[in-house]
């Protein structure tokens, strides 16, 4: 059984999406196919590209089948019943209808790429920003495989203008974009057409994955309205819904699409330009977007611009002797068995734990005894740290007196100019908010970032999430170690403080809520207004 990965591309908006698509499933599909118009859906002529802008981004050519495809002039078009149950409301715009027919042929045209596949082949089928977690696509390739008489839908994280902002309905429920990618047997693709297929409209049932018989609803994400204003423009004049009108609740009545995205800043609380009134813009944890992003600068700076301090992504890289010596994540086989596993997370009991285990194994990424306990399905524990705990820990060994840790302290205020004996509490605590970029862009910055970068969860099914609070119920231990003073305590935050902590380590608190584990309830004890 093969695995292809399908979808359609314009050259004028997505060459980041196709770059982080194909970097992020080239070792999850054996082949991708890609199609290419001559015209947007609108109906503008357009430059092929592909070939030249796959080998500037360095994809892989031979696992890529390439399909140029020409839209046939306005008058050859011929609207066919789906064409006007796709555009819905708007059926009666004539401009529309031609839109959803160029949309149509394009989709359609990746079946010309099937032709050297086996019927029980696999194809996984979205537009270019919807694009499938790598970890989902064995388990629903073989769902696809072994149950031909289904269509498999994948449901998809709905991201909105930025990757960091997910729609959610305004009573907080988080919408979810569930009826449109899919994936299907070259059998089935062909017998219904993808089109067909990608609107409901067959007579072969759709099943969403479930787990338990509950359905999954984060299997992948869709990318929507990424970049800047010019760049979502773009996109508007190009796409199905160009000559689409939509009713909004905002004075006017009636707007187009053009004309409601290059008005509509993404921001956290913000309408969102999806077409529907009731939809509203949220936080979502960057943590559980694909690591490959932050990868690649250029595809960074398209889904996330304008990174703000307060958002966990903004941790820069660490320079020091440690985190050079070092590749995190770091694994360790306590007791020399291969059974009790173990990652590293600074300033989370990671002294103690190593004290106390002297016969540890260091196991490196990329090993092969590392590679073998991922196929063995080993259970790797963690120790987790209330993020908040965590900091107040962090300000406090910069303020101990404890000559192991002194030096980080006194250097770092130098740095800025102060002294910290002249210094106030408040005072004190201000300044590791007011310079933390340049705390996390210098010596042990490895200390600030958030617990799970240090841990595998991309390769690790289950992973052991253990309470600092609960630790001594796991391990053998006598005496804690790296105890600092503790000068600074939770009461000495204001509100907007700690708020500023939890959006810092937003994507620990999303880490903690995956693996079901109740967060340290120090985080909700009485603190100073400000």
């Amino acid at each position: 059984m093969q695995v292809v990965d399908c979808f359609p591309w314009f050259a004028p908006y997505g060459e980041e999406l196709l770059k982080l698509r194909v970097n992020l499933l080239k070792d999850h599909v054996d082949k991708f196919i890609i199609v290419e118009s001559n015209k947007t859906h609108s109906g503008q002529p357009v430059e092929r590209k592909f070939p030249e802008v796959a080998r500037k981004l360095g994809l892989p050519i031979e696992k890529i089948i390439y399909i140029e495809h020409d839209i046939p002039e306005t008058e050859d078009l011929e609207i066919l019943d789906i064409d006007r149950r796709n555009a819905g409301n708007n059926s009666k715009n004539k401009e529309s209808l031609l839109a959803r027919v160029r949309e149509r042929l394009q989709k359609d045209a990746v079946m010309t790429g099937l032709k050297d596949f086996d019927k029980r082949d696999v194809f996984i089928y979205g537009d270019a920003d919807e694009i499938i977690d790598p970890k989902h696509i064995h388990w629903l390739a073989r769902m696809a495989h072994n149950h031909p008489n289904i269509i498999v839908k994948i449901p998809l994280v709905y991201l909105q203008g930025r990757a960091d902002l997910r729609i959610h309905h305004q009573d907080g429920r988080p919408v979810i974009w569930k009826r449109a990618m899919f994936v299907a047997t070259k059998e089935q693709i062909q017998h219904c057409k993808i089109s067909n297929i990608r609107c409901g409209n067959i007579a072969i049932p759709i099943r969403f994955p479930t787990n338990e018989g509950v359905v999954q609803e984060d299997m992948g994400w869709h990318f929507a309205w990424m970049g800047t204003s010019a760049q979502r423009q773009t996109k508007a004049d190009s796409f199905a819904h160009a000559f689409d009108s939509f009713k909004w609740h905002t004075e006017g009545g009636y707007s187009d699409y053009k004309k409601f995205v290059d008005s509509t800043e993404p921001v956290e609380g913000n309408i969102a330009p999806d077409s529907n009134e009731d939809h509203i813009l949220k936080r979502y944890p960057v943590a559980n977007l694909p690591q490959k992003i932050f990868d690649m600068q250029d595809v960074k700076d398209f889904l996330l611009p304008s990174v703000k301090l307060d958002q966990d992504y903004a941790f820069n890289d660490c320079s020091c002797y440690w985190c050079q010596k070092l590749e995190w994540p770091l694994m360790y086989d306590l007791e020399d068995n291969n059974e009790k596993l173990w990652f590293e997370v600074p300033r989370s009991c990671s002294v103690t734990i190593k004290e106390s285990f002297p016969l540890r194994k260091q196991v490196m990424r990329g090993t092969r005894m590392y590679n073998r306990f991922i196929e063995e399905k080993k259970t790797p524990l963690m120790i987790f740290t209330d993020p908040i705990t965590r900091f107040i820990s962090l300000i406090n060994v910069y303020l101990t007196e404890d000559q192991r840790y002194a030096d980080y302290g006194k250097d770092l205020f130098n740095s800025f100019g102060k002294d910290i004996a002249s210094l106030s509490k408040p005072e004190k605590i201000e300044l590791f908010f007011t310079n933390l970029n340049k705390i996390t862009s210098g010596h042990q910055v490895h200390h600030f970032h958030p617990q799970c970068r240090f841990i595998d969860t991309e390769n690790f099914e289950n992973i052991k999430v253990v309470l600092k609070s609960e630790v001594n119920d796991y391990f053998d231990i006598t005496a804690m170690h790296n105890v600092t003073n503790k000068e600074i305590t939770l009461e000495d935050f204001t509100e907007e403080q700690i708020d500023f902590i939890k959006r810092a380590y937003a994507s620990d608190y999303a880490f903690l809520e995956k693996y079901g584990v109740k967060k340290n309830g120090n985080t909700k004890s009485k603190r100073k207004n400000g």
